[in-house]
């Protein structure tokens, strides 16, 4: 019989979306301060943090897996990269 402890986790559920709830607010004021556009801010922060929240989520909720660091690796690159972009294409057709 499995141990309780070893399938309780350590972290409540809900945590991962209230991080990429907060990493939405931080991407939200960054893009605003640089636009001064409210749809815009709005339109950066909500992938973030439904994409964010799903995966920090899944990522918090799972088993005790090793974590491929490769894979995590790739998706913070590529979240980075996407915002990198969508601020370059605003800045630059709005200025």
């Amino acid at each position: 019989m499995e141990n309780l402890s070893q399938n309780q986790s350590k972290i409540f559920k809900g945590a991962g979306w209230l991080l990429g709830a907060l990493l939405a607010i931080v991407a939200d004021l960054a893009v605003f301060s640089l636009s001064d556009s409210l749809a815009a801010a709005v339109s950066a922060a909500l992938p973030i943090q439904f994409f964010a929240g799903f995966s920090l989520e899944k990522k918090f909720q799972e088993d005790n897996k090793q974590v491929d660091t490769k894979k995590t690796k790739m998706m913070i690159s590529s979240l980075l990269f996407g915002f990198i972009i969508f601020l370059a294409i605003y800045i630059i057709l709005h200025l």
